[in-house]
């Protein structure tokens, strides 16, 4: 089979979506049904739900009964028809439909959350048409389109967590009405998610008996190509085709952007398969996951899903809330801001008894800033219980993708602290973080390049971190001129920027800077000025960022009573001198650049 090119849909423009590679299920694997529960294997009848779907039901209490009011079904596709679902997160839409009377949705993964590619796409994509109408377009009309397009990517950019997942999932049914959907889990396996919905009397869909239909059987998908919600078109069934290890059903039934997570059905309103993927540059040729691997793959995650509906995440989850947070008042609002605007003052000024009560006001109200002050606040109270509130609070304010946050929780998965080790995430995290202009985060993210050997975009990173307050970055990139790590050796450049640092209040740039003064490396050789050096950076132990492995502060005390015997007394009581009153100046200077790179005071 020759290769082909997988395109996910969305209807967000400018973003095309890759599936993810997925491991191969065995089409022996037994299967339930979604009705009965019972168990057959494939290309066998289970003759407890082989009977047809009838056109003669009564419906359901709840939404089945809701539904047959306005949309009576007069078929078996109009029946399929009222169990599909319109799903709309806010970067992209796509259709879903029930697998079970507990309200339980199926669906696409990429209906519901981004790859960090995708991420990726959307903001560079912004960025784009941002720097293209920034430098004028002179044509109205491509102006007018490109402001269009950026309001929808500004819309999507606020949707998505930091992990790719949707903020908020709307479920819209046949009839109109409008539904909250909360993710319960998504497939490891395949291109698959799964939600729920806080209602009752829900009409699934009913798998098909037969699993080995012949070429040529009569289908129909069900969904809401490009906005054109419940749409059906019909098709036959074209093949059986895998890609990366999974079979896939081939059918020429019309299935485009929005169709995605729709059923696959027959004449009979049996679900043959999810709505996956088209072949791309092509019409005609789309692709479902069958329904056997859909109900495979519930089975394996049978126990997850059990304990997250019997979760009080989800028994206590009230779709409401989600529509009353959206209705805040203008009051309420300025007294968060206000809460927020004290917390971070009082922070700052190391007002701790204060900045609690604002910081967990705002902290409460889910304000992402005050959430990861509030996080901080609390690591300093120590204590298991508060380091656990700490956590939960640094997840929260990161998957709001409050740069800070971020920081702190790829530092955590670098380590390997408190959350599973996991440099990847770290990484993403650490980028998305220097994207919003946080300094620390571009240091980090530069400190991983280096040690991948890819000191180009080491440098990139660590001249962006000096730029918006990472005084390590200053160090690194002398670090880079010292050993020509994509750069050329220059020692005189190492020395300007080991001396920002150290005037800045980093230690171990202090301690650099005596090694320079001490081998005269960009700099006139001088026993006394490097004393001073040594002094300083014995004494002047301030820094946070100073993490780096292999040093330790009590370094130049070591040091010290080697470089004595090269001073007079008099040598030694000039540079304390001197070393006193430029420990004043770096105070000074240290406090006003941490004020000066206070992130998002505003």
């Amino acid at each position: 089979m020759r290769l082909i090119t997988i395109l996910s849909f969305s209807t967000l423009p400018l973003l095309t979506l890759m599936l993810a590679a997925c491991d191969k299920v065995s089409d022996k694997a037994p299967q339930a049904s979604p009705v009965t529960g019972a168990i057959h294997r494939s290309g066998t009848e289970n003759t407890q739900s082989s009977t047809k779907p009838s056109t003669i039901h009564t419906p359901r209490p709840g939404v089945e009964a809701e539904l047959a009011k306005t949309h009576a079904p007069r078929n078996a596709i109009e029946r399929a028809r009222n169990s599909t679902l319109f799903i709309d997160t806010g970067f992209g839409s796509g259709s879903g439909f029930f697998i079970d009377e507990r309200c339980t949705v199926v669906t696409n993964k990429h209906v519901v959350k981004l790859e960090q590619d995708g991420i990726k796409d959307i903001e560079t994509s912004r960025k784009n048409i941002r720097y293209h109408l920034e430098r004028g377009i002179a044509n109205r009309e491509d102006r007018r389109m490109l402001r269009e397009q950026l309001d929808h990517l500004n819309k999507a950019v606020l949707a998505y967590q930091s992990d790719g997942h949707a903020k908020d999932i709307t479920i819209t049914l046949v009839n109109g009405r409008e539904v909250h959907a909360k993710t319960i889990t998504v497939s490891d396996t395949y291109d698959l998610a799964y939600l729920h919905i806080q209602e009752q009397g829900c009409a699934p869909l009913s798998a098909s008996p037969v699993n080995d239909l012949p070429l040529g059987h009569k289908v129909y998908t069900i969904g809401n190509p490009v906005g054109l919600k419940y749409s059906v078109t019909s098709g036959i069934i074209s093949g059986e085709q895998d890609y990366e290890e999974i079979s896939y059903v081939q059918t020429d039934a019309a299935i485009n952007p929005g169709n995605s997570g729709g059923p696959l059905i027959d004449s009979d309103g049996y679900v043959l398969g999810v709505n996956t993927m088209i072949l791309d540059g092509t019409e005609g040729i789309g692709f479902a996951l069958p329904i056997s691997s859909v109900l495979s793959d519930m089975e394996n995650n049978k126990t997850f899903i059990e304990q997250q509906l019997a979760s009080y995440e989800f028994t206590s989850w009230d779709p409401q809330i989600i529509k009353k947070e959206k209705e805040v008042s203008s009051e309420a609002k300025d007294a968060i801001e206000t809460a927020r605007k004290n917390c971070l003052k009082e922070f700052d000024n190391e007002e701790w008894g204060a900045a609690f009560d604002e910081c967990q006001f705002a902290s409460d109200k889910k304000n992402p800033q005050a959430q990861y002050h509030m996080a901080e606040l609390l690591y300093g109270m120590g204590g298991r219980r508060n380091r656990n509130k700490a956590l939960e609070l640094i997840k929260a304010s990161s998957k709001a993708g409050y740069a800070e946050a971020l920081k702190a929780m790829a530092d955590l998965h670098l380590e390997g602290d408190l959350v599973r080790k996991n440099v990847s995430v770290a990484t993403d995290m650490y980028d998305e973080a220097c994207e919003k202009n946080y300094g620390p985060a571009c240091n980090a993210i530069g400190v991983l390049e280096m040690n991948a050997f890819k000191y180009d975009k080491a440098k990139i990173f660590f001249e962006k971190g000096a730029k918006h307050g990472s005084v390590l970055s200053y160090f690194n990139l002398a670090y880079l001129h010292t050993e020509g790590l994509g750069v050329s050796v220059s020692e005189q450049k190492a020395f300007d920027n080991y001396n920002k640092a150290a005037l800045l209040g980093s230690n171990i740039s202090q301690y650099m800077m005596f090694w320079n003064k001490y081998k005269g490396f960009g700099c006139k050789k001088d026993y006394n000025d490097a004393y001073t050096w040594l002094l300083i950076s014995e004494t002047d132990k301030r820094s946070e960022e100073d993490v780096i492995p292999g040093w330790n502060n009590d370094i130049p005390a070591n040091v010290r009573f080697f470089l004595e015997k090269l001073i007079s007394d008099k040598g030694k009581a000039s540079a304390k001198a001197k070393a006193d009153k430029l420990m004043e100046t770096i105070a000074t200077n240290a406090e006003q650049h941490r004020r000066k790179h206070l992130f998002e005071r505003i």
